[in-house]
């Protein structure tokens, strides 16, 4: 309807903000009007916003001046400074609306706005170009142009005053005093105009221009030197008072906030407009250190950048600025989550005193609110402030302060508080007077008791000075003041710069007595050993006492924070006032809440203020803690110290005049001559303005000169004393009594030390001097005033020296001094009774023109005094209050008439003084403070008269005070509950809705039901039962039942049990008492098995467990439960030691169970769970059942099933007689297979008993390696440790998510064995810790493991023992295992002693192993089997123990232990291992040592290893044989054959012995010769060596005896090795023969030694004194022996040599298997027996032993043996390739063979060959070999075997002999026939054992396939064969061959 009646235009007004968020036509409107540029923003448009201001003024709508308005702020261009004379002045308006036009004006000058009349100016002088006047309706504003320094210097507009007209000039005279000292270039400056259109804006110039306000002060920056007399001429800018100063003034800065506090007409702090040198430190970036004397501002600055950091993150965190915004939200910033920005600005504010704490509070409050609306200030009144109180809405930790508390300002008693609550549990914990009353397990800061403990056991200066100064040795103290030891105590020992380097946080002896040698120490060596012994026994009392310091405090805080570091909020901004009121170490508390270094600490102090008692330090220390703490500590590499920031001084005083700065700076002056240490020294303070000097009252040594000052006119008129703002200062408390008496209350009189932090405007210093301990050693300031220059000759010429350690006083003199000339702001009289005493200072005074001189008298005392009123009195009163000076506060408030702060400073000081006799006089301590109590109740402070209460400990009055009349519900129930009335604590808790303190006291007083009820009550008016109620529920309820459980109450515990909110919460709680016979029954009565299950396997109940899971269906698991119980109580039951397994009652019960419960599940379990049962049950009759039983637990899996039956098979093993045994000749390919056979036979043998040892011991090992990893999981051997857990009886479980070892069975074997070592009883529950577990495990195993071992052992011994007369190979078997189980088990670290000898025992039987390998008839050691176990690894290793062992022995190596190593290493592998030690033990001897590093280094055949071993025999030989420990002859000629063989080597073919070439097969590596070898020279040392041997007989005698070896068998064998050597060489070495001619057949001849038919052979070729030797009656004579010659050819160098009986060996190109198959050709045996017996179930088979003829023989007829000569025909065909190519050797080897089976059965015949002639019977033993050895190499007859001539010769060389022995063999078998007709007719083919033993080489042995050493014996499988059939079948081949016979 409105758009209906427009003519011409339509304005529309809004905001387009909200205009676009509209969701209506509105939106549409505006984006229709931007577009034709219709739309208008009154910001921007400047002539807009001009109209709309008018237009506003015009119509009286100001009132947008206190909202804000964006159009009157916005546009502000000038900086608006008002003063202080304005604030009063504008309050003063009666009018608001003129109060808003003020303001208006005042901002539309602040827009550059200037009236075009320019009659504004005021004209006076210099005046007139900065003076501007504007008219607001009937009223002026004054304002001038100043600059000030921002980031740049900038024109600002400075407001003097709002006056009327007439009141104007006034001020203008005093602007013009000021202005006029201005320079000429300031004014212009200031003058300075710039235009913007028409707006005037203001000028700015770049901060690094120098701009210099006044004259004097540029004149005169540069002198340095002081004024000594000044006079009237020096120049100030200002000469008033300081009250009324206009340089001294405040201004404050306009804003639009400001300009709503001002409108609100109330009191408010403003931000105040600082000075050029103070914005320099507020906009320094960096963390900084201020120093400044007193009223330099320092304070101001802290607060002003503390509220300028919080403008700048407002700023930068919101967006807004004040030109920008018409609203800001409250200070409490809300955390955008879409912005990563901080929330609010961590700083906090630190000073000591709580009263500036509370001022600096108020203001920072205050400026906050002036910067953010809805904050309007209230007026501040400290009516009714409790500074303390000021805290209780900030929490005592620094863990998520709230945004609201922020900024943080605190006392540093409040910081300490916080950082204690901040660390988790408090320091005060330790005293038991703090905890009490504590509802919970920490203390609270704000409880009662600990506020209480805190005020009653806090040792301050005075508690020092008063309890503990007076018992401290007065020798110690002598010399020394309470306050200077007090101060090195908190300030050094504990508080210093070195302190936190010791372990507990103070300072060590030493340490504090070397600060003597510093140079800033007052204290000697001497003073600092009494002062530490003092402070050790302030340490021992305060302990007694039960009390702390701040110290304490602090040492403990810096300990945790070390420990558990800082958790709590990090501080951006730290500010630090009075720092010089606090410790190092206090101070280094700061780094710990504060990351940033760097810019984040701001310290501010007066080292100058330095007079409180306990502190000591400079700012220099100061600035080296931040470097050595802060900086260092919070940045990884190395500060600099220019990092450090420099330190800021303040110059410019604010509080007083020029004349008292210049005679503090006097002071000052002296202590930086005397005291430099002392004090910073900075530059003198400035003030802008003058005023009266400092006066001396000059009254003679009249002592009643007070009584003048106050002694009235003399007419009787009434006395007027001092007013408010007067002080008399005196140095101590003495004296302010004693001047009290004088003056009564007319005065208030303080101590300089209770001065300190206030200001008055007049002060009398009075008879300082006079009191000073100095007394006339004040005479030493004319030393200082000598040096100066100041001594002129009317003044005392004669003055001590300074001495620091006798002056040392004086430093704290001056200190007070200057706080006493400090205090005042205008006039400073200083009054003296004894003029000699103060006269030095005087006289310093007076030469320096700094003070004035009145007589003492009635005019200048009435002109002294200056009356106050009522108000001024009271404001005095209040600051005398909370600096605690209570005596003077109560003066003051009388004076003012006040009764009720009287009272309360009364009580005050009653309490204070009751706290100083606390210690002292109880009595009196009690009387004040009870009736201090009385006094606070009577004018309404109620929580102070309780306080007093809980001091006398009348805690329930206390607590009713805080119930009744302060409504404080949680004191009165702390009260209450320190009182031990727990039904009020409970009711008080009750009332304040605390449901958690309210049942603990009904806990902590037993008042369970009561709190039942409370209970009750809160749920009914609770709808929704919360989380943290039921918490609280749940906790008492436990209490209660807790406590009835305590008292064995057990049925009103369950009661309270089943009040539990749930199930679960029940099981915990009980399962927490152990209680689970009462958790079980709940269970079981609920239904739930499982869990009642559970419960049961958690004490080890497992036949309970068991049934439960019957019940729960869970059949399967109570099947495996009842399984493993019978298993370990098999094992463990009855006192039972483990293995083997013994029965118990109920075993067959619960194996039935078990069965039924599985057969409930299936059948295939069912079958599993017999098959187990079965493994531990006693029905094994045989050993083939038991392995068949294995095999099935084998396919189950089953761990348990496999090492129970291998131990059972072993068992069996070890229990058998050795008579059981079988005797095994060969070693089998498949040593399983093989064992496994013999046990499905139930035959048993060393190797099965060694086998299956090996496999329980493997599995044992297996154990270990588990047990290694047992805590690991997962675990890779799971079933092995499951296994050991049930063996053991141990169930695992995991509790908490802790696994715990649960033992079943605690009465088992292996449990009383361990002790109770890692046990752990928890009712019934008995556990282990893993460790202990494992070792007791552990422990089990390695005995079983030694005990089985040696069972093992004591069987093979046996075994060996009962076969001691067998072949040498089994004896080398049961050694070699006997070997390897005692090593093994030796190997072991945890063989006890006992077992050890036992062990040791074995290991040395098996050394006997030497004497099988190496026997004296060394026949017996060749022969294939034996090769070849000396082959395996087995016996190399044993062969190197008995090198060990033998080098081990004690002494020196002997040439009998070198013999014997040297045999093993030649006859064996190389001891690789053991060379160092073979090396160091013969160095003695170089040749044998030199011999054996050649052989271990170089090849065998090598000329060096030779000659080597040639020039070790030859030292050898050369030593006395007859001294102890000489080789044994069997080793040297063992070393001498060697030697040959080695020489010989050198040959490319060589005779040498079957044996010898067998025993150095295994050091043959190459086929190559040796080279360069000296043959010759070995040959004759052999030679020599012999001839002595054999013709030496007495010698060789005496030494074979002496080697321990018996003569008759040794002797014959001894000379039989040497002539068989010397053959050898006869061989090579023609020219020899004779030497064996003669041995053999001359007159010293030993043929007696040897065997005939040897003799016999060598002899029958020899004619007269030639012996024709020649290889083929060698080689016979060797074979007669058993031991055949044996003719190495290399390659095609074969010679033509003819001896048949030789074994011809070509190396060239084969390995040693091949070689060995020829030497050792396969065997054919025919086996005949009869099957086994299998009648005895449960027994053990023996079979028969190879080496002995079977019991039972076939039945076969008797028969003509005849041999089938003409197969030899047809190999003689066959090698002459008369027959063709084709051969068939098949045939020819099957009628061989059945050739060997004749012989062989004529000569088993043993009657048949006893009647017969030795050399028929061996003259068929050869023939019998010469077949063996035909029927090995006819399978290789082929066309390129016949090309070889070497083989060939062989075969055709055996053929013609066998031919020619036809005759004696055909007569042989003739007989033998009839012999056999004559027997039972039964008889065997075997093979004979001697047939074994020898040999045999093929003619090809190249050729040969299919053969090695360690084949198995191939036998006939045909079983037994008839004879007859045998003689059938070679008529066959007789018919074959036809008339082959005939020819032959």
């Amino acid at each position: 309807m409105a758009f209906c009646f427009i003519n011409h235009c339509l304005w529309i007004l809004g905001n387009e903000r909200t205009l676009n968020n509209s969701e209506c036509v509105w939106k549409d409107l505006v984006c229709d009007a931007r577009n034709p540029r219709c739309l208008f923003d009154a910001d921007v448009d400047e002539c807009l916003k001009m109209t709309i201001i008018a237009a506003k003024k015009e119509l009286d709508q100001l009132d947008d001046l206190v909202n804000g308005n964006r159009v009157l702020f916005k546009n502000e261009k000038w900086k608006v400074l008002f003063s202080d004379d304005f604030r009063r002045s504008f309050g003063k308006l009666t009018s608001p609306r003129l109060k808003k036009v003020v303001l208006n004006l005042l901002l539309k000058l602040s827009g550059g706005w200037r009236p075009k009349n320019r009659s504004v100016d005021v004209c006076c002088e210099k005046s007139s170009q900065l003076l501007s006047k504007f008219k607001a309706e009937g009223v002026y504003i004054i304002c001038s142009v100043d600059i000030i320094k921002e980031v740049r210097y900038i024109q600002v507009l400075k407001v003097w005053d709002v006056l009327h007209l007439e009141e104007i000039p006034k001020l203008t005279k005093r602007l013009e005093s000021i202005f006029s000292a201005y320079t000429d270039d300031y004014i212009s400056l200031c003058s300075s105009k710039c235009l913007e259109e028409n707006l005037e804006v203001p000028r700015s110039w770049p901060a690094s221009k120098e701009i210099t306000r006044f004259s004097y002060l540029s004149n005169c920056e540069d002198d340095s030197e002081a004024i000594v007399n000044p006079g009237d001429g020096r120049n100030y800018v200002e000469n008033s008072k300081v009250s009324e100063s206009l340089l001294l003034m405040k201004f404050y800065s306009l804003s639009r906030w400001v300009v709503s506090h001002l409108l609100s007409g109330k009191a408010f702090d403003l931000p105040m407009q600082v000075t050029d040198e103070q914005m320099d430190i507020v906009l320094f970036c960096k963390s900084s250190f201020i120093i400044g004397r007193s009223g330099t501002g320092k304070t101001t600055i802290l607060t002003m950048k503390l509220f300028q950091n919080e403008q700048d993150f407002r700023v930068a965190t919101e967006g807004i600025t004040e030109a920008e915004s018409n609203h800001i939200g409250d200070a409490e910033v809300v955390d955008n989550s879409e912005s990563s920005k901080p929330s609010v600005l961590h700083q906090l504010f630190v000073t000591v005193s709580s009263k500036l704490c509370y001022a600096v509070k108020q203001h920072v409050s205050q400026l906050t609110s002036t910067s953010c609306p809805g904050n309007l200030s209230v007026e501040i009144s400290l009516e009714d402030v409790d500074f303390t109180s000021e805290f209780n809405d900030i929490p005592n930790t620094f863990v998520e302060i709230s945004v609201k508390n922020y900024p943080l300002v605190i006392t540093f008693q409040k910081f300490l508080i916080m950082l204690d609550g901040t660390l988790g549990s408090s320091y005060f914990e330790r005293f038991l007077e703090a905890r009490e009353g504590s509802q919970c397990n920490h203390i609270s800061t704000t409880s009662v008791a600990l506020q209480t403990f805190i005020r009653l056991k806090e040792v301050t200066y005075d508690r020092f000075c008063s309890l503990y100064w007076p018992h401290f040795n007065s020798i110690h103290k002598k010399k020394l003041d309470p306050s200077r030891v007090f101060t090195e105590i908190i300030s050094h020992i504990k508080g210093g710069l070195q302190a936190g380097e010791g372990s507990d946080g103070k300072l060590s002896f030493e340490g504090y007595s070397s600060l003597a040698e510093s140079r800033v120490s007052t204290l000697t060596k001497q003073k600092r050993e009494n002062v530490y012994s003092l402070f050790q026994a302030y340490e021992n009392m305060k302990t007694e006492r039960g009390e702390f310091d701040l110290g304490d405090l602090v040492i403990d805080l810096h300990r945790r924070l070390k420990t558990i570091g800082y958790k709590g909020d990090q501080m951006d901004f730290i500010y630090i006032d009075e720092v010089q009121d606090l410790s190092m170490r206090q101070i280094s508390l700061f780094k710990y809440i504060c990351q940033n270094v760097d810019e984040g600490f701001i310290f501010a102090g007066d080292t100058a203020q330095t007079i409180a008692r306990g502190i000591d330090f400079r700012f220099q220390d100061i600035r080296s803690l931040f470097y050595k703490e802060f900086l260092t500590s919070q940045t990884s590499g190395q500060q600099e110290k220019g990092l450090v920031s420099e330190i800021f001084q303040l110059k410019q005083n604010f509080r007083t005049h020029a004349g008292v700065l210049d005679l503090a700076q006097s002071v000052i002056e002296i202590l930086y001559r005397y005291f430099s240490h002392s004090i910073d020294i900075l530059e003198p303070e400035t003030s802008l303005i003058s005023g009266e000097a400092p006066v001396l009252l000059e009254s003679g040594n009249d002592e009643n000169a007070i009584v003048t000052i106050f002694g009235g006119s003399g007419s009787g008129s009434e006395i007027v004393g001092f007013g408010a703002e007067q002080v008399i200062l005196v140095r101590d408390d003495i004296a302010k009594n004693e001047i009290c008496e004088y003056i009564g209350r007319q005065a208030l009189v303080l101590t300089i030390v209770e001065c300190k932090g206030l200001e008055f405007q007049d002060v009398l210093l009075y008879n300082f001097f006079g009191t000073s301990p100095l007394k006339d050693q004040w005479r030493v300031l004319y030393e200082y005033m000598k040096e100066r220059d100041w001594l002129d000759e009317k003044l005392p010429q004669s003055f001590p020296n300074f001495s620091e350690s006798k002056h040392s006083v004086l430093c704290s003199e001056l200190k007070q001094l200057y706080v006493a000339i400090t205090r005042t702001r205008q006039r400073l009289w200083v009054c003296e009774n004894k003029e000699e005493l103060s006269k030095p200072m005087f006289d310093y005074w007076k030469r320096r023109g700094l003070v004035q001189i009145r007589k003492l008298d009635d005019s200048v005392a009435h002109a002294m005094r200056v009356a106050s009123n009522p108000q001024e009195w009271r404001e005095r009163g209040k600051k005398l209050f909370y600096e605690s000076n209570f005596v003077m506060a109560t003066l003051c408030f009388e004076r003012a008439g006040d009764t009720m702060w009287e009272t309360l400073a009364k009580a005050s000081g009653l309490r204070a003084s009751g706290d100083q006799m606390r210690g002292t006089n109880p009595e009196a301590f009690s009387g004040y403070v009870r009736e201090a109590a009385g006094m606070f109740e009577s004018i309404g402070k109620l929580e102070s008269a309780a306080s007093c209460y809980c001091d006398l400990g009348e805690y329930e009055r206390a607590g009713k005070i805080y119930l009744y009349k302060c409504g404080k519900m949680d004191a009165a129930a702390e009260c209450f509950t320190l009182a031990g009335c727990y039904i009020d604590a409970a009711e008080a808790y009750a009332k304040g809705d605390k449901l958690s303190n309210c049942l603990s006291v009904c806990k902590k007083g037993k008042l369970f039901d009561k709190g039942l009820q409370y209970i009750e009550q809160w749920k009914e008016h609770v709808n929704v039962q919360n989380k943290e109620m039921e918490h609280i529920e749940q906790e008492f309820l436990q209490s209660c039942a807790l406590d009835y459980h305590e008292h064995k109450d057990t049925t009103s515990m369950m009661k309270f049990v089943r009040a539990f909110s749930s199930m679960e919460s029940k099981r915990v709680f009980l399962r927490s008492l152990g209680c689970l016979d009462h958790l079980l029954l709940l269970e079981e009565e609920s239904g739930h098995f499982l869990d009642a299950a559970e419960l049961a396997r958690s004490w080890g109940d497992v036949l309970k467990e068991a049934d439960l899971l019957e019940k729960a269906g869970h059949f399967k698991d109570a099947a495996v439960l009842l399984l493993w119980y019978v298993v370990f109580s098999l094992l463990w039951g009855n006192e039972n030691k483990g293995w083997p397994l013994k029965q118990f009652a109920q075993y067959e019960e619960l194996c039935e169970r078990a069965k039924t419960f599985a057969k409930m599940n299936s059948d295939i379990f069912f079958d599993f769970v017999c098959s187990e049962l079965k493994v531990v049950s006693k029905q094994h009759s045989s050993l083939a059942e038991l392995k068949k039983d294995l095999q099935v637990s084998q396919r189950n899996k089953s761990l348990r099933g496999e090492i129970f039956l291998i131990r059972k098979i072993l068992d069996s093993h070890i229990q058998l007689n050795s008579s059981k045994y079988d005797w095994e000749d060969e070693l089998p390919t498949d040593m399983h297979k093989h064992c496994e056979d013999k046990i499905f036979r139930n035959q048993v043998s060393t190797r099965t008993l060694v086998f299956y040892w090996n496999a329980w011991k493997g599995n044992v090992l297996d154990i270990f390696e588990c047990l290694e990893s047992f805590h690991k999981e997962p675990n890779e051997h799971e079933g092995r440790v499951e296994f050991i857990l049930n063996y053991f009886g141990v169930r695992k479980q995991r509790v908490k998510g802790n696994v715990i070892y649960i033992l079943v069975n605690e009465h088992a074997d292996w449990i009383r064995n361990a002790g109770q070592k890692g046990l752990q009883r928890d009712g019934k529950l008995l556990t282990m810790n893993s460790r202990d577990l494992v070792f007791s495990m552990r422990s089990y195993w390695q005995v079983e493991l030694v005990y089985v071992g040696i069972k093992v052992l004591e069987t093979l011994e046996g075994l060996h023992k009962s076969n001691s007369n067998g072949s040498a190979f089994h004896q080398s078997t049961y050694l070699l295992h006997i070997f390897e189980v005692s090593k093994f088990l030796l190997d072991c670290q945890y063989v006890n002693p006992k077992d050890k000898r036992k062990l040791e025992r074995f290991l040395g039987i098996s050394s006997s192993y030497f004497d099988l390998v190496f026997p004296l008839d060394w026949r017996r050691s060749v022969s294939s089997d034996l090769i070849s176990l000396r082959k395996t690894d087995l016996s190399l290793s044993l062969l190197e123990e008995i090198i060990n062992q033998n080098l081990n022995i004690k002494g020196d190596t002997t040439y009998w232990i070198i013999g014997r190593v040297m045999m093993i290493c030649l006859g064996s592998r190389k001891p690789v291992a053991l060379y160092e030690h073979i090396l160091t033990r013969i160095q003695w001897n170089p040749a044998w040592k030199s011999f054996f590093d050649l052989f271990m280094k170089l090849s065998f055949n090598e000329s060096y290893v030779a000659q080597g071993l040639h020039n070790a025999l030859e030292d050898t030989f050369r030593a006395n044989w007859r001294r102890a420990g000489y080789i044994s002859p069997h080793s040297f000629v063992y070393l001498l054959e060697s030697l040959l063989f080695m020489a010989s080597f050198s040959s490319r073919n060589f005779f040498t012995t079957k044996s010898s070439f067998i025993g150095w097969l295994t050091n043959i590596h190459s086929t190559s010769i040796i080279r360069q070898s000296n043959r010759q020279n070995a040959i004759h040392f052999i030679l020599g060596v012999i001839q002595k041997i054999l013709y030496d007989k007495t010698d060789t005698i005496s030494w074979i005896k002496s080697s321990n070896i018996k003569l008759s068998d040794y002797h014959p064998l001894l000379s039989l090795k040497l002539v068989m050597i010397l053959c050898l060489i006869c061989l090579q070495l023609s020219d020899c023969s004779q030497l064996l001619l003669d041995l053999l057949s001359g007159r010293d001849n030993i043929a007696y030694l040897l065997p005939k038919k040897f003799v016999y052979d060598l002899l029958r070729r020899r004619k007269g004194r030639y012996l024709n030797l020649n290889p083929e009656v060698v080689a016979e004579a060797f074979m007669s022996i058993d031991d055949s010659l044996l003719i190495v050819c290399s390659g095609n160098a074969s010679p033509r040599i003819h001896a048949p009986c030789a074994i011809f060996v070509d190396p060239a190109g084969k390995s040693k298997e091949e070689i060995l198959s020829v030497l050792f050709p396969r065997k054919t045996t025919l086996n005949v027996q009869k099957p086994p017996k299998n009648d005895d179930i449960g027994t053990i088979l023996e079979t028969p032993s190879s080496n002995t003829l079977q019991d039972e023989i076939l039945n076969v007829n008797p028969v003509e043996l005849q041999m089938n000569w003409e197969v030899l025909e047809d190999i003689s065909e066959a090698i002459n390739g008369t027959k063709g190519l084709v051969v068939d050797t098949s045939m020819i080897k099957n009628e061989l063979d059945k050739n060997i089976g004749t012989l062989t059965m004529a000569l088993a015949d043993k009657i048949s060959c006893a009647g017969k002639d030795a050399t028929v019977v061996h003259e068929a033993n050869l023939a019998k070999e010469d077949l063996k050895l035909l029927s090995s190499s006819v399978a290789y007859f082929s066309q390129q075997i016949r090309e070889h001539s070497l083989v060939m010769m062989t075969v055709q060389g055996v053929v013609e002999r066998l031919q020619s022995k036809r005759p004696k063999i055909d007569e042989f078998l003739n007989q033998s026939a009839i012999s056999q007709e004559s027997n039972t007719g039964h008889m065997a083919v075997l093979e004979s054992s001697s047939a074994s033993e020898v040999g045999q080489t093929s003619g090809e042995k190249n050729h040969v396939k299919g053969t090695c050493d360690d084949s198995p014996v191939v036998e006939n499988q045909s079983g037994g064969v008839n004879t007859q059939d045998a003689r059938n079948k070679k008529g066959k081949g007789k018919k074959n061959r036809k008339n082959k016979g005939k020819k032959k």
